[in-house]
C-alpha cells in the first residue's frame, strides 16, 4: 500500500497529460508540439517550526532543530488550451518531483526523500511572468524513525515513510522563451497519519528559488470564455481501509528513563460510506452522506500493573458493536478535471461511549482521482480537532451520475 499514493499521483498527471496531448485534426494543430514540458531545479532554506520537544532540543545532541535545507528536481507539463478546464483554471501546469531534505541531524532524522505529484494554478499572467500557487502531495522515504532503544528522543517521526504535503505562493519571471526564474514562499508538512506512533510530525516554512528550462518555446496562451458548467448530481459509494498504531505508558513506579512501562499496539480500520453530491460549477462539488466505521481501537480497556514492572495490559472491547460507529457528514470537493481535493466534516450519530471511545466530531482530508468508467481511488487522512491525525484511509469507490 505504501506506493499506491505515489502511483496514483503519477497516473493522474499522465492521464491529464494524455488528454492535453489530444489535438484537432487541423493543419495548425498538427504543427503544435505534443506537449510543452520543462525541467526545474529548486532550492529551499528555511525554518523548522518548534511543534514538539524533540525539535526544541530534547534530542541526543541537546540542540534545537530549527533550520533545514532541501533540493528538488521536477518534471512538468504546461497545459495549452486544448481542454475547457485549461481556460477555466488559467492554464495550470502539473508534473512529478523528487525532493531531498537535510535537517543536519542524520542520526536521528535520516535523509528524508520524497516522490510527489504537483499542480500549479496561476492567479495572473503577464508577458514577462506569472504569479500563483502550487500544491504537492506524495510519499517521503528514508527517515530514521523513533525507536525506544536506538532512537528514543524522536517523537516527531515514528515510521520510515510519511506523507509529504507542500503548498506555496510563487512569482515566476521569464528570462526568455525557454528559461525562467521563480521565487516562492511555502509550507511543508510530514506525517504518517497515525500509522505508527509517535507521530508529532514536522512542519516547515521556507522561501525557495527555482530555475527551469522549457524543451519547446513557451506557448502563447489566450484565455477564452467557457460555457457554464452543466450541473449534475451523483451518488458516490466507497470502501476504505487502513491501520493505526497506539502507544500506552504505565505511569506506576517506573524509573525515569526506563523502557519497561511502554507497549505498542496495531489496530485495523475499515469504513463504508455513501454520499449524495452536486457539482454546481467547474470547480465546486458539495454534498452530504453517511458512513459506517469499524475501529478495532475503540473502547479498549487498559490495566496498569501497580509495580510498573510490566507494560500496560490492553484488552479489546468485548462486543463487536462497541467497535462500530455510524457518522453523518458534509463534504466539499475542489475539482480539477478528474482530480478532486476532498474534505469531510462529520459527527458520530451512533457509537458506544467508553473510556477510549472515538471523539464525537471528526474530519477527513485528501485526494480522489476519477477514472473514465466512474470508478475512483483516493487517500484520506481521518483526524479530530483539525490537527490530530487518527488514520490514513485508502479508498476505492464508484459513482452514479445524472444531470
Amino acid at each position: 500500500m505504501r506506493v499506491i499514493l505515489t502511483t496514483l499521483l503519477i497516473a493522474a498527471c499522465f492521464q491529464i497529460h494524455a488528454q492535453t496531448a489530444k489535438t484537432d485534426s487541423t493543419d495548425v494543430d498538427n504543427k503544435k508540439p505534443k506537449r510543452y514540458n520543462y525541467v526545474g531545479l529548486r532550492y529551499h532554506a528555511g525554518r523548522v517550526l518548534q511543534t514538539n520537544d524533540f525539535l526544541k532540543g530534547e534530542n541526543s545532541a541537546n540542540q534545537v532543530i530549527d533550520y533545514y535545507q532541501a533540493l528538488d528536481i521536477s518534471y512538468g507539463v504546461q497545459t495549452d488550451g486544448d481542454k475547457e478546464w485549461h481556460h477555466i483554471f488559467n492554464f495550470p501546469y502539473f508534473g512529478v518531483g523528487y525532493y531531498n531534505a537535510n535537517f543536519f541531524n542524520v542520526d536521528e532524522l535520516g535523509t528524508p526523500t520524497a516522490l510527489y505529484g504537483f499542480m500549479g494554478f496561476p492567479f495572473k499572467r503577464w508577458d514577462k511572468g506569472m504569479w500563483g500557487y502550487e500544491l504537492g502531495f506524495g510519499l517521503t522515504y528514508n527517515w530514521e524513525p523513533y525507536n525506544k532503544y536506538d532512537n528514543p528522543f524522536n517523537v516527531a517521526i515514528g515510521s520510515y515513510r510519511t506523507v509529504y504535503i507542500d503548498a506555496n505562493l510563487f512569482y515566476q519571471y521569464y528570462l526568455g522563451k525557454r528559461w525562467s526564474l521563480r521565487g516562492a514562499f511555502g509550507f511543508t508538512h510530514f506525517s504518517n497519519g497515525g500509522t505508527r506512533k509517535p507521530n508529532s510530525g514536522i512542519n516547515l516554512l521556507s522561501p525557495s528559488l527555482e530555475v527551469s528550462y522549457n524543451f519547446k518555446d513557451r506557448p502563447i496562451l489566450i484565455r477564452k470564455p467557457q460555457p457554464a458548467y452543466g450541473q449534475h448530481y451523483e451518488v458516490a459509494m466507497q470502501f476504505g481501509a487502513g491501520s493505526k498504531n497506539e502507544l500506552y505508558d504505565n505511569p506506576n513506579n517506573v524509573p525515569e528513563g526506563s523502557l519497561q512501562g511502554t507497549t505498542s499496539m496495531m489496530y485495523s480500520y475499515f469504513n463504508l460510506s455513501g454520499a449524495l453530491l452536486k457539482q454546481a460549477t467547474w470547480k465546486n462539488k458539495f454534498g452530504a452522506g453517511i458512513d459506517i466505521t469499524y475501529d478495532e481501537a475503540a473502547n479498549i480497556t487498559i490495566e496498569n500493573p501497580e509495580d510498573g514492572s510490566l507494560p500496560p495490559i490492553v484488552s479489546y472491547a468485548d462486543d463487536f458493536y462497541e467497535k462500530m460507529m455510524i457518522g453523518v457528514f458534509g463534504t466539499y470537493e475542489y475539482t480539477v478535471d478528474r482530480l478532486s481535493v476532498a474534505s469531510y466534516f462529520g459527527i458520530l450519530a451512533l457509537r458506544k461511549k467508553g473510556t477510549n471511545s472515538n471523539p464525537l466530531l471528526y474530519q477527513k482530508f485528501g485526494i480522489k482521482y476519477h477514472f473514465k468508467n466512474d470508478m475512483y481511488a483516493g487517500l484520506l487522512v481521518r483526524a479530530h480537532n483539525f490537527s490530530v491525525a487518527e488514520v490514513i484511509e485508502w479508498n476505492i469507490g464508484y459513482r452514479i451520475k445524472w444531470h
